[in-house]
């Protein structure tokens, strides 16, 4: 690990004392992450982690009295600069699509391996969309029946467009650079112009828009 970079700002809101142990133990300086505090519900966490701002939140998406979905709402539109990842058990279609409609750009299963977590607070700090790969399955098998065709949005360019084509397709940013013959970096420029265009802050939500351009109107979730 490179000292030099800062460590990645965390915050996590999440009433499972095991998992919270679990957190405690894998998010360290020495792995590159300051775990700023760990929460029990939403009404103890909304105040602080306005004031310390982290970079990213992980959310439980079922949390004793208002859910994590709710905290969400509550905090997303006051910290635009902060990744908000939702944390569950639960993979089925509508928690999953509710937790990216409301503003998450990443879900992540808690039987995930640790490794996995911790490369998700990760991309989510780098502006990524991380999932699971059983979420990211359940996405892509939603997209794949809708996105046959490949329209351009205006202004994204045809490059641009032939990658977020390939994130529809489920390839990670790597294998993306790896197809279209192009360096990781060159990637992630590439995605930080769609971001502009699109005036989105992940990955997921620039595939779902890139989608719901395809369908048009109809194509809701």
């Amino acid at each position: 690990m490179n000292l030099s970079h800062p460590s990645i700002r965390v915050a996590c809101v999440e009433d499972d004392p095991h998992f919270q142990a679990l957190l405690k133990k894998i998010l360290v300086p020495e792995r590159g992450f300051e775990l700023l505090n760990v929460f029990n519900n939403t009404e103890q966490a909304v105040a602080s982690i306005l004031e310390t701002r982290p970079d990213v939140v992980l959310l439980d998406m079922k949390l004793p009295g208002r859910t994590g979905i709710e905290c969400l709402n509550i905090l997303e539109s006051h910290m635009p600069a902060t990744a908000f990842v939702m944390l569950t058990c639960d993979d089925t279609p509508q928690q999953v699509f509710g937790a990216l409609k409301a503003g998450a750009c990443g879900y992540v299963l808690k039987t995930a391996p640790p490794e996995h977590l911790l490369e998700a607070v990760r991309a989510a700090a780098l502006g990524g969309g991380p999932m699971s790969p059983a979420i990211s399955r359940l996405v892509i098998s939603a997209f794949q029946t809708k996105a046959a065709a490949k329209p351009r949005i205006p202004g994204i360019t045809q490059r641009e467009n032939e990658l977020l084509g390939l994130f529809v397709k489920g390839l990670s940013a790597k294998e993306a650079a790896y197809e279209m013959g192009i360096s990781y970096e060159t990637v992630r420029d590439y995605l930080k112009t769609i971001y502009q265009k699109l005036k989105v802050r992940s990955r997921t939500e620039a595939v779902l828009k890139y989608v719901r351009n395809q369908q048009g109107p109809a194509l809701a979730f």
